[in-house]
C-alpha cells in the first residue's frame, strides 16, 4: 500500500479505538463477529481476519450512534490532502481472483463482483496468493497504481462457480448494500467451512 496512505489508515485506526470512540469499536467487533464468525487468535487465517475487521470498521462501519464511517469523520478533522481523501472513501471491497502475471510481467486481478480487470504496479510484493486464488479484499487506487489492503479472506476454489453466479446476480442489482451484505456472507461462509472442515465447500457456500 501507499506510505502516504497506509499512514493515514493506521493514524485514522488509532484514534478511533481509544478514548470516547471505545464503545463504538466494542459494537462494530459485536456485529462484525457476529456476521461474519468468532475469531480464534489460534486460526491460522487469525491475522488476516483482524485486519479485515480493522478495514471493514474505519472505511465502512456506521454506529448506530453516528451517521458518518471513521474514515469520513477522520478527513473531517484532520488536513489531508484531496487526493489521498478520494483514496481512502473510494476503496474497492469486492470479491477477487488472482489471475497471474500478465504478458507485461504485472500481477492480475479479476474483480469477480464488478467484472472488472485489475493491474498492480510493477514491483509489486503480493501477499500470500497464487494464481487461481479466490479472495475478499479490498483495492485501493491512487495516481493511477492500485493496490491491495492487507485483509484478505482467501475462499475455497471449489466454491468458484457458485460464487460466479452470485456475482453475476448481485452485480445486476446495482446496489451497493446487496453488495455489502454479498461479501460479508461470503465472509461467514469463509468461517464455516473452517469450522466444519470435513464438509465439502459446495454444501456450506449457499446464498438462497
Amino acid at each position: 500500500m501507499d506510505q502516504t496512505i497506509k499512514e493515514h489508515f493506521n493514524k485514522a485506526l488509532g484514534i478511533y479505538t481509544q478514548g470516547n470512540h471505545y464503545d463504538t469499536l466494542l459494537e462494530a467487533k459485536k456485529e462484525y463477529f457476529e456476521i461474519t464468525g468468532q475469531a480464534n487468535d489460534d486460526d491460522d487465517d487469525f491475522e488476516s481476519r483482524m485486519n479485515s475487521f480493522n478495514e471493514w470498521y474505519v472505511l465502512q462501519f456506521i454506529s448506530k450512534r453516528g451517521t458518518r464511517t471513521v474514515i469520513s469523520d477522520y478527513l473531517m478533522n484532520n488536513p489531508v490532502d484531496d487526493l489521498t481523501a478520494k483514496c481512502l472513501t473510494g476503496v474497492n471491497y469486492s470479491l477477487f481472483e488472482y489471475t497471474g502475471k500478465n504478458w507485461r510481467g504485472l500481477d492480475s486481478l479479476l474483480d469477480m463482483l464488478h467484472d472488472k480487470k485489475i493491474l498492480l504496479p510493477k514491483g509489486y510484493v503480493l501477499p500470500s496468493i497464487i494464481e487461481g486464488d479466490l479472495f475478499v479484499g479490498r483495492v485501493l487506487s491512487l495516481n493511477g497504481d492500485t493496490y491491495l489492503m492487507s485483509g484478505l479472506c482467501v475462499i475455497p476454489k471449489d466454491v468458484r462457480s457458485i460464487l460466479k453466479k452470485e456475482c453475476k446476480r448481485v452485480r445486476k442489482l446495482k446496489n451497493p448494500n446487496e453488495e455489502l451484505k454479498f461479501l460479508l456472507k461470503t465472509e461467514s461462509f469463509k468461517t464455516k467451512w473452517i469450522r466444519y472442515g470435513h464438509v465439502d465447500a459446495t454444501k456450506i457456500f449457499k446464498y438462497e
